[in-house]
């Protein structure tokens, strides 16, 4: 449910207009008609039509194009992880006795059985889930973890804990960068903001469902070792950046929101772990950093197609954790008022302007939420970072 009312937010004159482009602005007359619209209802469309077009409902996996329209599916692992979160998300939102929580339950079954769609031939790890790229891997763990929350199947936690230990913190090296994770088998020198964000969120979602001691000082240990690493090389503690990776000693790229999402994602794991202000102040300065400098209009920004078109969905994910998480405010009391207005803003650009749902179209989501998608065109990157904004909406305007 929204921190603060839409009456309330139209009387906010003063809150800041930084989101929303050049006109100034009160951001409440922004996002007033957000308060206008059945977000549950609307959340319930978007997980239909992404079950329509790009689920194999037999296997629980996902397609890479609507219904497999060019045949590009069979490389399409890491992305599994965001489209089973989507589910996953549906799963927790719905009431009890709601019979599609029987049915999402039973996808993520099928998606456990048939290894998230992982084409590592042969299976890497003794459950099956690694792959030869880091992130893939560590993906992978977080919706096995997330599907274990969710339902309590003793085996999805069993088989992110075993690939974790297999596939991920193994990667760790000590090089000329200094350390980290590397980003593939084939990169050994490449330690990229991408493996290691999420080695530090597989970490601590370890740390926080384990309850034999050992282990959990062991997951705070490596969550620990890697963000001390990330934060020191990749991380622009002035302006809150994550840069892209470090190769051969030498930082390259610029920030990108599954980058920011990640390092803040596991900085603000480490702040409710520890309690330490350091990771908090680090995970706001990158949260702060994108909503600035990573939009359009104060849209998030079109980052490509392809894997990049999944990159605005983990920023949003991560940033509603933050948003859901009330004992921030004794340390930042403005920062989930920002994360709220600024998602509320994004989300109803998304629905009113991203995608076409008249009668006949198909509803597929483009690479920018500020215009229409392809009414035929359907990609499952687009389609899963939208539904992941539609889904968080719901949870934001209850």
């Amino acid at each position: 449910m929204a921190l603060t009312s839409a009456a309330t937010l139209l009387c906010a004159c003063g809150v800041d207009d930084k989101y929303y482009g050049e006109q100034v602005v009160d951001p409440a007359e922004q996002i007033k008609p957000a308060y206008d619209i059945d977000w549950t209802a609307a959340a319930d469309q978007v997980d239909e039509k992404l079950i329509e077009h790009f689920m194999d409902t037999n296997r629980g996996t996902f397609w890479y194009t609507d219904q497999d329209r060019t045949g590009e599916s069979t490389y399409c692992y890491w992305p599994q992880a965001h489209a089973m979160d989507v589910l996953v998300d549906a799963y927790l939102r719905l009431p009890e006795g709601d019979a599609r929580r029987e049915t999402y339950a039973d996808y993520m079954s099928k998606w456990y059985d048939n290894k998230g769609n992982n084409y590592s031939n042969p299976y890497m790890g003794s459950y099956g889930f690694g792959n030869a790229y880091t992130d893939d891997s560590e993906w992978i763990i977080l919706t096995l973890i997330r599907m274990y929350e969710a339902t309590g199947v003793q085996k999805y936690l069993d088989a992110a804990a075993a690939t974790y230990a297999e596939t991920v913190i193994t990667r760790w090296t000590d090089d000329e960068n200094g350390g980290g994770i590397r980003w593939s088998l084939d990169a050994s020198n490449s330690k990229n903001a991408c493996s290691n964000g999420p080695a530090i969120l597989c970490a601590m979602r370890l740390w926080a469902n384990t309850t034999d001691e050992t282990a959990k000082e062991g997951y705070l240990a490596d969550a620990k070792k890697i963000y001390n690493w990330l934060s020191s090389t990749l991380y622009n503690p002035l302006t809150g950046a994550v840069a892209d990776n470090m190769s051969n000693g030498t930082i390259n790229g610029g920030a990108l929101t599954y980058n920011q999402g990640t390092f803040m994602g596991g900085a603000h794991e480490l702040f409710k772990a520890t309690g330490d202000t350091m990771y908090l102040t680090a995970a706001a300065r990158a949260a702060r950093y994108t909503m600035n400098s990573l939009v359009t209009d104060g849209v998030l920004n079109n980052e490509g197609s392809g894997d990049n078109a999944l990159f605005k969905g983990i920023f949003v994910r991560y940033a509603m954790n933050l948003w859901k998480d009330a004992s921030v405010d004794a340390a930042d009391a403005t920062l989930r008022q920002e994360i709220e207005q600024f998602l509320i803003y994004n989300g109803l650009v998304c629905w009113t302007e991203g995608v076409d749902k008249s009668e006949g179209s198909n509803w597929f989501f483009g690479a920018f939420w500020g215009e229409m998608g392809s009414s035929w065109d359907g990609r499952l990157n687009e389609q899963v970072s939208a539904s992941t904004m539609i889904e968080a909406m719901a949870l934001l305007i209850d």
